[in-house]
């Protein structure tokens, strides 16, 4: 047996693939039997401008009740009665306990005076010298 010699540059030309015959002829309607069928035009939506508008609308009243609670919030105030400063306060102090105060108030200072005198007087002594 003899083999047959292989020549590179005519396989190159050559097509390695094959197509069985008659494959081609009727490819074109087959897939176009497989295909749905389909409406040729689209239908197009109508939008109304108040479907536009309504974001815009909903976004508005959002900001206008924000605005209104911010608006009662700061408004909202504690009655007031005959102070106009809450610093003022009226209060009614009996004369007996204005008196028992300022008896306290003598006490203490003279507490205080007994319990500085010694040294108040060391400081005068070491002055003087």
């Amino acid at each position: 047996m003899k083999m047959q010699q292989f020549k590179i540059e005519e396989e190159k030309k050559k097509n390695p693939f094959r197509v069985p015959e008659g494959y081609m002829e009727g490819l074109t309607d087959q897939i176009m039997a497989r295909l749905p069928e389909r409406p040729q035009q689209k239908e197009t939506k109508v939008v109304s401008m108040a479907d536009k508008m309504r974001p815009w609308l909903y976004l508005a009243a959002s900001f206008i009740g924000l605005l209104l609670i911010f608006k009662g919030i700061s408004g909202y105030r504690v009655q007031k009665n005959d102070t106009t400063d809450p610093l003022f306060v009226k209060t009614e102090v009996p004369e007996v306990s204005l008196n028992a105060i300022s008896d306290e108030d003598r006490e203490f200072l003279e507490y205080l005076e007994a319990q500085y005198e010694d040294e108040l007087f060391l400081e005068e002594i070491e002055a003087m010298e």
